[in-house]
């Protein structure tokens, strides 16, 4: 029909008709107001521009059932149109005639279903119309609820489904502020309601059918719960067929939501506590989940029966044992069985996370948690987040940097104090200054990142329904307002090195031997990303909710006694150092709330020798070692948390009870405890005298040299012990690093030539030399040639185990200035032997200083230890230990260097040289750092021991 002919079909429609006609006209007007068709709002305009709802209105009043059907429709069609129904109800006093027609027709269920619709679209838009239908014609809402109730008793299916679901919807449009209280107890609408429920209910258990009559139910009766009004209970506890609350838990799973929302809502105004089927909901949810295939599964049943039992279980009245019953142990077991495979899986965990942790006041309900293994689950949970941590993979990009905007990062802010510096550590700063420091540092940068409410059961589901009126606003869960943005990635490109040239002296050891091992191999485009790149940022930011949500609820578990064993595990505290690669440095205030949450955990005595026992104190230690460049923000956040923890162990351990408990273990544990001990000590204590006491005392060095000794697994972390002993706790400094030239060594003028001495080799060559230069420069040669032996008078003097080479290089140099010697490192050993055995002090200690100042190396330093034990001169003997100890060299190298050491089979003599050296150290009462003092007159050489 065209919109020329619609005119016209009203324009007849304003004519008077005989009854078949109008019935034709009103058929062709309804189809042109259909409502699902949006194009017919103008149809509806013009019926109301063109004064037509007069006829439409007036047409009820025909005894023709046919035409008042159609009317009625067509009324409830417009209605949906605010004007429409204004013109209607005040212009045209439709509810006199809807009132008539409930008279004349009480029990036709085609009529009472479009008046019910009528009804419901008019109150849909303003509250004055159900005020107005309530004060002006009460006698609407007593037929829809006497309609509704006897409904009930109706068996032959005389009431159609439809119309009782149009009369439920009419009751619940009715509802407000002002028309509750008479709607309730006046009308009775909730009893009437609730027998209802009871029928449905019943049927939908038996059969399944009745559905859209109970949500519609459902959504009257959590609209009339959103006001608080405790009649409200009792008239649904008092119906005709009895209590129909218990219902609520019997139809549960056909709106799930919307039933515990009645519930909830219910709580804040019950009395009593069999007001509610509290319990026989959370049985009803209970037995939904414990079933493990739709924990596999994971389908919308599912996930909205997890956010239902976790939204039950915000009031604090629902976490009693009676109340909730195993709610708590079938969480737990939900929460174990959900992967992190989808973004809903995770909102999940964090769901069932937070609730959990709304128990930590009630030590019952956390009682259970503790005898569920929920630690084990976290710690599998932060697995899943992080990966494997055994063994522990920090792998990343750098962070790229700008120089000038990183640089203001760290030393303009407060952070820059905790730029720690491993070198640095065993200064004179005491550990309590460094831990005021560090909670300094918490106080200062610490930011709420996780918005709350003061209501707790105020925090529930953000769930909307399209039927009802939002209820009051909610807090969002678990919102981090943080630098958590969705284009952070904890791992950034790598530093451009251009932006940063440094130049490099040749020869100069490098501060990160570990960087320029690797950095041919590495390349901005290329570079494989190892540990944390796998996720999306969107992925990046839910998994680093979930890990501040474990966080919060392992703080619980802390203040539990005794201890939780678990607790302490190495797995749970790598994994939670591993997560903190989620959260950007310096700016997250998450990554210091998991150091705070390590710190609390690691406070306790109880899982410090569990911990030494095991390989996270090294693996944390190792973390310090910086990847990539001094600007990798990444790197410098590793080695602030690597730090941290070896400070607090150094705390906890240096203790009464700590340094007791570690001392009792070295004299009376079982050899396999020792050994443990001893493979960690040096890493956490920081006191000389408590260190000198567990390694001399209680014999811990002694265990450390019979683990250097044998060729076992164990060699390599006694040499990284060793090592670390060496340069960190005792300060032993590097041969390189405080040798000087000898200086007191010039050349001399060979003068008259005349007075020439020849010298004949075990290979029969001749070499000759100025007699008086050579006396001059050695007392040997002084005696030999001067003195009383026959030797004096000979021209050619016979010597005995000298290389040819050596000896030209030696008396080349008597005769010149020595610039630069550039001879092979054997010839320079010889040379220096030869120095030692002709009584050449001066020249031997120049020749030992080029060698300590520019031969040291990891390749050279097992020829040189050969040397100086096959020549039985003992010279650089003492220098090779500390280089091999102390030299800032990668791990590769160190454990070859000692391979190498030992494969020349003085392996007594090496631990010997080792352990004499260390106890030179231990037992100084003051030594002279020099690194620490900058002064390179101080220990200027290492004094031999022999």
């Amino acid at each position: 029909m065209s919109s020329n002919n619609f005119d016209e079909v009203l324009s007849s429609l304003q004519d008077a008709q005989d009854s078949a006609k109008l019935l034709k006209i009103l058929i062709d007007v309804r189809k042109k107001v259909d409502a699902d068709c949006p194009k017919n709002k103008e149809n509806i305009c013009k019926i109301r521009e063109k004064g037509c709802f007069k006829q439409i209105v007036a047409s009820l009043q025909t005894s023709k059932k046919s035409t008042i059907n159609v009317s009625l429709s067509i009324l409830g069609n417009c209605c949906l149109d605010a004007k429409c129904a204004r013109d209607v109800i005040s212009q045209y006093g439709a509810l006199s005639n809807f009132n008539q027609l409930l008279k004349r027709y009480p029990k036709d269920d085609s009529i009472n279903g479009r008046v019910f619709r009528i009804v419901g679209n008019l109150c849909q838009h303003r509250d004055q119309w159900a005020g107005v239908i309530i004060e002006k014609k009460p006698q609407i809402v007593i037929h829809i609820v006497k309609y509704l109730k006897d409904s009930v008793e109706e068996e032959n299916g005389k009431v159609s489904e439809a119309t009782i679901t149009m009369g439920i919807r009419a009751l619940r449009v009715l509802v407000n502020r002002e028309t509750l209280q008479s709607l309730v107890t006046t009308y009775g609408v909730l009893k009437t309601v609730g027998m209802l429920l009871i029928k449905y209910g019943a049927i939908w258990q038996e059969t399944k059918k009745g559905e859209s009559v109970l949500i519609n139910i459902v959504k009257l009766l959590h609209e009339y719960s959103r006001y608080r009004y405790y009649p409200s209970i009792q008239e649904m506890r008092s119906t005709d067929k009895g209590d129909s609350i218990v219902y609520l838990s019997k139809i549960l799973l056909v709106a799930p939501r919307q039933v515990v929302k009645i519930v909830m809502n219910f709580l804040k105004i019950s009395q009593l506590k069999s007001d509610l089927p509290v319990p026989e909901i959370f049985d009803s949810f209970i037995e939904v989940l414990s079933d493990d295939t739709i924990i596999q599964e994971f389908n919308s049943t599912c996930e909205e029966c997890i956010k239902c039992l976790c939204y039950l279980l915000d009031h604090p009245g629902n976490r009693e044992n009676e109340r909730c019953g195993d709610s708590i142990p079938l969480l737990i077991n939900v929460l174990s069985g959900l992967t992190l495979q989808t973004n809903n899986k995770i909102e999940c965990s964090i769901l069932i996370i937070s609730t959990l942790k709304k128990c930590k006041y009630n030590f019952n309900l956390i009682a259970d948690q503790v005898r569920c293994n929920i630690v084990t689950v976290l710690n599998e949970k932060i697995k899943l987040i992080v990966g494997s941590v055994d063994p522990l993979n920090i792998n990343h990009k750098s962070d790229k940097k700008r120089r000038n905007n990183f640089l203001a990062k760290f030393k303009e802010s407060k952070r820059s104090k905790l730029m720690v510096d491993l070198n640095k550590e065993d200064e004179e700063s005491s550990s309590s200054d460094s831990d005021e420091e560090i909670d300094k540092y918490y106080s200062s940068v610490r930011n709420d990142y996780s918005p709350g409410s003061s209501n707790e059961s105020e925090m529930a589901m953000s769930w909307t329904s399209g039927l009802s009126p939002p209820s009051s606003p909610r807090s969002r869960l678990y919102g981090i307002s943080e630098s958590d943005s969705d284009d952070y990635s904890p791992v950034c490109s790598e530093v451009d090195p251009s932006d940063f040239p440094l130049a490099k002296p040749e020869g100069e050891e490098s501060p990160n031997p570990e960087i320029d091992s690797k950095s041919s191999d590495i390349s901005e485009e290329t570079e494989e990303i190892q540990s944390f790149d796998v996720d999306s940022s969107s992925v990046k930011q839910i998994k680093g909710r979930l890990v501040l949500e474990i966080v919060d609820l392992l703080k619980t578990y802390i203040k539990i006694k005794p201890p939780i064993t678990q607790l302490g595990t190495p797995e749970l505290l790598l994994g939670l150092i591993k997560s903190t690669a989620y959260f950007h440095w310096p700016c997250s205030s998450a990554i210091l709330d998991i150091v705070d949450l390590i710190y609390k955990i690691l406070g306790s005595h109880n899982y410090l020798l569990p911990l030494m026992q095991s390989d996270f104190i090294p693996a944390v230690y190792d973390m310090a070692k910086i990847q990539h460049g001094s600007w990798c923000s990444k790197c410098r956040q590793f080695q602030w948390i690597s730090a941290s923890i070896i400070k607090k162990l150094s705390r906890v351990a240096e203790t009464g009870g700590g340094k007791g408990d570690i001392a009792h273990k070295l004299l009376r544990g079982d050899n396999v405890t020792k050994q443990q001990l001893v493979l960690v000590i040096p890493y956490i204590i920081r006191s000389k005298a408590i260190l000198v006491k567990l390694m001399l005392n209680c014999g811990g060095l002694e265990i450390l040299m019979k683990l250097l000794k044998d060729q076992s697994a164990l060699q390599t972390k006694s040499i990284k012990v060793l090592c670390v002993l060496a340069s960190k706790k005792l300060g032993i400094p590097n041969p390189k690093n405080v040798s000087g030239i000898y200086k007191n060594v010039t050349g001399g003028n060979t003068g008259d030539t005349s007075s020439v001495v020849t010298f004949k080799l075990d290979d029969g060559s001749l070499l000759s030399a100025d007699r008086g230069l050579l006396s001059r420069n050695s007392d040997f040669f002084a005696r030999l040639l001067n003195g009383d032996f026959k030797e004096s008078s000979q021209d050619v003097i016979t010597l005995p185990n000298v290389n040819n080479k050596s000896l030209r290089c030696l008396l080349h140099w008597i005769k010149t200035d020595l610039v630069e010697i550039d001879i092979d490192l054997n010839t320079h050993l010889d040379v220096i032997g030869l120095c030692d055995r002709f009584l050449m002090e001066d020249y031997r200690c120049y020749l030992t200083d080029c060698v300590e100042k520019f031969r040291l190396s990891p390749d050279t330093i097992p020829t040189i230890y050969n040397w100086s034990l096959e020549s039985r001169t003992n010279l650089l003997r003492v220098e090779c230990i500390a280089y091999a100890l102390v030299a800032n060299i990668i791990d590769s190298e160190r454990f070859e260097m000692f391979r190498n050491l030992f494969d020349l089979g003085y392996t007594e003599e090496l631990v010997e040289d080792i352990r004499k050296l260390l106890v030179r150290y231990m037992t100084l009462n003051q030594f002279c750092d020099c690194k620490k003092h900058k002064n390179r007159n101080c220990d200027k050489k290492i004094h031999s021991i022999y």
